[in-house]
Parts: structure tokens; C-alpha cells; sequence
């Protein structure tokens, strides 16, 4: 859910500074972010699945099911118990939606807005996007 959430934040952001870079096409610009948002963020939750494959021990036909299923992939007696299991748990479930993130702010520094890649370059415009959504529930 809160990777939806992100992802519509994301296009927000992207679309908006689409319009003031006036590069035109902003709906498209906004639709592949979100599309490049959600692809690495699957990519990553891939990795994810795999890396507990690899390093975890047996962890039976429960960690492997439909994705239509409810539930966490907690292997039972591997990698994911204890303190540090669950520390690893929750970048699992970070780091998804963290490179997708960077990956939708590089093209969008890269692409849209043509400025140097640097971390101030990275994130410029989010906190406008917040602004902006907090403005638009306030009434004359």
C-alpha cells in the first residue's frame, strides 16, 4: 500500500516539475515515472526474494505461493529470525522503494530538469509537492 502511496507522490512530483521545466508532454513524463517507479521497485523485491533463497535455509512450500496470497514470506528458522532478522526485514521492504525512488529522481535530474546529478539535485522539488497537497485542502 504505502508503495502505491509512493508512487502516486512520485508522478506528483515528476509532473510538476515537467510543468515548470516546460518540456512539454508532462502527462507522459509523469505516466513512465510512475512505470519506472514500479518496475525497479518489482526488480528489487525480486532481488529481495532471491537473496532469502539463497542465504536462508529450507524454507518449505509456505515462502512459496501465489502472489495472490496474504501474508509475510517469514522462512521459518533462517535469516529472518531474531533482532537482526527483523532489521532485515524492514530494508527489505525499504530498499524496494528506495531505488525506485532514485531511480525516478536520476532521470528526472537527468531528462527533465538537465541539472548536474547531486543529492540537493536529487530531491529538489519534494518539498514543493507537499506544499502544494497541503495548499490544495485549504479554502478562501
Amino acid at each position: 500500500m504505502f508503495g502505491g502511496v509512493l508512487t502516486i507522490l512520485v508522478a506528483i512530483w515528476v509532473y510538476r516539475t515537467a510543468l515548470q521545466a516546460k518540456t512539454g508532454q508532462a502527462v507522459l513524463w509523469a505516466a513512465g515515472a510512475a512505470v519506472l517507479f514500479f518496475v525497479v521497485q518489482m526488480l528489487f523485491y525480486n532481488i529481495n526474494i532471491f537473496i532469502i533463497d539463497g542465504l536462508g535455509s529450507d524454507v518449505g512450500g509456505e515462502y512459496d505461493r501465489d502472489l495472490t496470497d496474504i501474508g509475510d514470506r517469514k522462512d521459518g528458522g533462517g535469516i529472518q529470525d531474531g533482532f537482526f532478522g527483523s532489521v532485515l526485514g524492514v530494508l527489505f521492504e525499504i530498499f524496494p522503494l528506495f531505488m525506485g525512488l532514485l531511480s525516478v529522481a536520476l532521470v528526472r535530474t537527468k531528462y527533465i530538469v538537465k541539472e548536474e546529478i547531486t543529492a540537493s539535485n536529487l530531491v529538489s522539488g519534494i518539498k514543493e509537492v507537499f506544499i502544494g497537497i497541503a495548499n490544495s485542502f485549504k479554502t478562501n
